[in-house]
């Protein structure tokens, strides 16, 4: 027993040795039940005031193959803990030395003890150690200074009435030219304004007739460029029937599409035929290569074509609407 008390007091001072001016002079080793470990704490200052940042730094020996884990210690506004780092470097008798460095900050006055109690460490084979926290004590002071400094004289009675400031007379020539616009500009509104009138939106029919005529001016069909065509083919009809029945082309698939024209009962049956047909054979060329010929590609035109001219909104007639 009094031989590993010797061997202890070896290890710390070997410590100490190794640890010497990161710790501080007001770091304080924790006492331990065996030799290769030892704890020690160091505060950059014992008196701050609200909101100023200290320094901790706890230091910690122990055997190669081992970890520690740094304790937390932010304690509420007692103890707030800004930043913390931590790092480990090798020992010339073979342990580890880790440090970790905490900015802390306190919100409480009075004073206070930084200590979680112990330090734990997790040996090689898995089991655990743990030494004591060297707590180290701390005071907040108020940022209030000269509490209790004498009170000035009372001020002799001021003349009255005082001189007119300068930035009094310029603020009140400020307002009266505000008050001024602001009347001119309301008399303005109470005028009575010509409406306007804005030409109504062009409808859905004429903007995908005049798509269908520019796809078809580009010669795609001619060319027997498939992929290109039945894209902005299926495009043109996608945005016409959601901008005509409010039906949410773009985003579905034609099984989904289908499906929800069916059910809304916007379309006709022969209309969802035709928009089924084109459809799929758009989706068999983008999917699944297939590549149909002139007469097809003309046939998927004039589908889409009858399809808009069809079911386009019959002209409104004078005296009632549409």
């Amino acid at each position: 027993m009094r031989r590993n008390s010797r061997v202890g007091l070896s290890g710390l001072l070997l410590f100490a040795a190794v640890a010497g001016p990161s710790c501080g002079p007001r770091s304080r080793p924790a006492k331990s039940d065996l030799p290769d470990f030892a704890v020690q704490a160091a505060l950059s200052t014992n008196v701050l005031r609200v909101g100023d940042v200290a320094e901790l730094t706890l230091t910690a020996a122990h055997p190669a193959g081992s970890r520690w884990e740094p304790p937390r210690v932010d304690r509420e506004a007692e103890i707030v803990v800004r930043e913390q780092r931590q790092g480990s470097e090798p020992l010339a008798d073979g342990r580890v030395l880790s440090r970790a460095t905490y900015r802390l900050t306190s919100l409480a006055l009075g004073e206070h003890v930084v200590s979680t109690g112990e330090v734990a460490f997790v040996l090689a084979d898995g089991t655990k150690h743990v030494e004591p926290f060297p707590g180290v004590r701390f005071r907040v002071d108020s940022v209030l200074t000269n509490e209790n400094a004498e009170l000035r004289g009372i001020k002799g009675p001021a003349r009255w009435p005082a001189p007119f400031p300068w930035w009094a007379a310029a603020l009140a020539a400020v307002a009266l030219v505000a008050l001024a616009l602001g009347l001119v500009t309301a008399r303005a509104l109470r005028r009575p304004r010509t409406i306007l009138h804005y030409p109504p939106p062009e409808p859905a029919d004429a903007i995908a007739l005049r798509a269908l005529q520019r796809l078809k001016e580009r010669g795609l069909i001619e060319k027997a460029e498939i992929e290109p065509f039945y894209v902005e083919l299926t495009g043109i009809a996608r945005r016409y029937l959601e901008s005509r029945f409010g039906l949410r082309a773009p985003e579905r698939t034609t099984e989904e599409f289908i499906r929800e024209a069916s059910v809304s009962g916007l379309l006709s049956a022969a209309h969802q035929a035709l928009v089924r047909d084109f459809l799929e054979q758009s989706d068999l060329v983008k999917f699944a290569r297939f590549a149909p010929g002139i007469p097809e590609m003309n046939a998927a035109f004039a589908s889409a074509e009858k399809l808009v001219v069809e079911t386009r909104p019959a002209p409104a007639t004078q005296g009632g609407p549409a």
